[in-house]
């Protein structure tokens, strides 16, 4: 059984993850050598990475078959302060998998195309916790308690898939220019079931109920505009990502409260299914600039990305619902995102005809001012509880050129830290009766890369020919 301090860690790592896939824009990235060069290839990418970072290079690559960059896994180190009391230290290590990405290059009717799937987004995390032992507030608030019992389940699940299609043109034997659009099939799903179970010296017994859940779906559109242009020394891009396209929607959200044992006056019983809610996604515009500078047979590559904000809007309009006060209850879904700079730099570092090493470094700031999640609708104070961070992501890699196929071996870390809000309550009359209010997290990620591409079989058999 989890001691309170680490089930709270659990949560807060999940809903990290949540937040950092959606409201930091380069948490992660796309294309083997491209994830080594920390994202930072608007005017030099070399990969597959073009689908996502600027369509107009695919007139600069070579023509590949397939390929496919998995950042096999990823290993998390979280720290929290003063989350079960004052000075209290936490730490947790987690393993899992991670986005990917996969795809390929073609010719038709003469003009250069690639077609991609990226996994955008992937978070699916269900988290219990049930424990025996309560708190002080608990103790101090019923002094005449005798058993106690929590139960406590909340689950958040993301999926984010791109499907793909890459057009380019050149336009003359400097410049380029390209397209991608892709198809987004999307959905925000969370859901939090709280139990509490008192029983006092009299053998009185008193209980809490409360699950509310709500989901999401959204399928739009994504497009990217892109152009480069090489100078004798330097390639220049630029790169566009127009604001999201919705085509379809839906929503809905459940509510079920229930309070018995403590008074009367405080018994509660109210169960809402809202279903076809009003809902909205909205990704911002963005606009990327980015050099390629040769050395040699090395290259500098630097880039400063800046993603617009987007004023508060209801991501779920959910109707206020009537609970048996004065004023129904205000139920807050709302997103709000600031308008951000990042900027990069990486080094590709030549050292033979087979190798060729990478470095990378960028930053990667939150954009969230406020974001909608299941702890906003956890919250009998209607909190507006908020986990973001700045990340600055550091990487290092190297890439095997063979006859018949390259490979892309490499590492990522990345850093940062903030305050929050706790998001656990326990309610008893307008009281939370958890002790800490504010806490810090510190986060930490190594991701292990591992990618391959493979030429056409025409080009393959010249390659093994030669």
């Amino acid at each position: 059984m989890y001691k309170p301090k680490y089930f709270i860690l659990f949560l807060i790592f999940a809903f990290l993850k949540s937040n950092a896939q959606q409201g930091n824009y380069k948490f992660n990235n796309f294309g083997n050598k491209s994830i080594l060069l920390s994202g930072n290839v608007t005017g030099s990418v070399e990969d597959l990475g073009v689908v996502y970072y600027n369509p107009s290079r695919l007139t600069s690559i070579e023509n590949t078959g397939f390929a496919f960059n998995a950042k096999a896994f990823q290993i998390n180190s979280t720290k929290l302060s003063n989350i079960s009391g004052e000075e209290s230290k936490v730490s947790n290590t987690n393993f899992d998998g991670i986005p990917a990405m996969a795809g390929g290059t073609f010719i038709l009717f003469n003009e250069r195309f690639a077609y991609s799937f990226i996994s955008k987004s992937r978070l699916d995390l269900d988290l219990k916790y049930a424990s025996t032992s309560p708190q002080n507030r608990v103790l101090e608030t019923f002094p005449n308690l005798q058993e106690y019992k929590s139960n406590v389940n909340l689950s958040t699940k993301i999926d984010d898939d791109w499907l793909g299609l890459t057009w380019a043109k050149k336009i003359n034997e400097n410049l380029s220019i390209g397209a991608s659009i892709f198809g987004s099939i999307y959905k925000y799903e969370g859901q939090a079931r709280l139990n509490y179970v008192l029983q006092f010296e009299d053998n009185s017994v008193a209980s809490f109920q409360y699950n509310n859940g709500f989901s999401q779906n959204s399928y739009g559109l994504i497009l990217k505009l892109g152009g480069n242009y090489h100078f004798e020394k330097v390639d220049l891009g630029v790169n566009i990502n127009l604001p999201y396209l919705e085509v379809f929607k839906k929503a809905n959200f459940d509510y079920n409260t229930v309070i018995a044992g403590i008074g009367n006056e405080f018994d509660e019983f109210y169960d809402y299914e809202l279903n076809h809610l009003e809902s909205k996604r909205k990704e911002p515009l963005g606009l990327s600039l980015g050099a390629g500078v040769p050395i040699g047979k090395s290259k500098l590559h630097f880039n400063v990305d800046y993603i617009s904000g987007i004023s508060e809007y209801k991501r779920i309009e959910i109707p206020d619902i009537d609970i048996g006060n004065d004023q129904p209850k205000s139920v807050l879904f709302n997103e709000t995102r600031d308008a951000v700079f990042n900027f990069g730099v990486g080094a590709e570092i030549y050292m033979s005809e087979m190798f060729t090493a990478y470095l990378g470094l960028s930053s990667d700031y939150t954009a969230y001012g406020s974001n909608a999640n299941i702890f906003d609708l956890s919250s009998p104070k209607t909190k507006d509880i908020n986990v973001g961070e700045d990340f600055f992501h550091f990487s290092a890699g190297v890439n095997w050129t063979l006859k018949w196929a390259s490979f892309v071996l490499g590492t990522t870390y990345t850093s940062g830290s903030s305050t929050f809000d706790n998001p656990l309550f326990i309610p008893n009359n307008g009281t939370d009766l958890i002790e800490t209010d504010t806490s810090r997290i510190d986060y930490n990620r190594w991701q292990f890369v591992i990618g391959v591409e493979v030429p056409f079989l025409d080009n393959f058999n010249k390659n093994i020919t030669d």
